[in-house]
């Protein structure tokens, strides 16, 4: 039993018949956000993943529900370093800037990076 575990592919009885979660998927909450985004009337946004498997899969559960839902375009889809170097969230930032007319930014990010 999990309470931390987000990734979907958990979500294979086959390969883990005995898991268990006490929180939703990743496809789940990216569903929710794009629920959030289209809510707000925002068509146009960038992603922010910390990399690994949780930031990474979180985006693209992300981009696939957008995709389905329609409407919604992606600037651009930024990554963050696993360990991330003096100076990287200033080029994260300024990278997000250079899409400056996208709405809003979705993270799929641990806390450490969102700090």
């Amino acid at each position: 039993i999990s309470y931390a575990s987000t990734a979907p592919e958990l979500s294979d009885p086959g390969r883990y018949e005995f898991f268990s979660r006490v929180v939703p998927p990743d496809s789940y909450q990216a569903q929710a956000m794009v629920a959030v985004v289209r809510a707000l009337g925002w068509s146009y946004v960038s992603t922010l993943a910390s990399e690994g498997n949780y930031g990474e899969s979180g985006v693209e559960a992300f981009v696939h529900s957008s995709r389905e839902a329609g409407g919604l375009c992606i600037a651009q889809s930024i990554k963050i370093p696993r360990e991330p170097k003096p100076g990287e969230f200033a080029k994260v930032i300024g990278r997000l800037m250079e899409t400056s007319t996208a709405r809003g930014v979705v993270l799929f990010a641990n806390e450490d990076d969102i700090r």
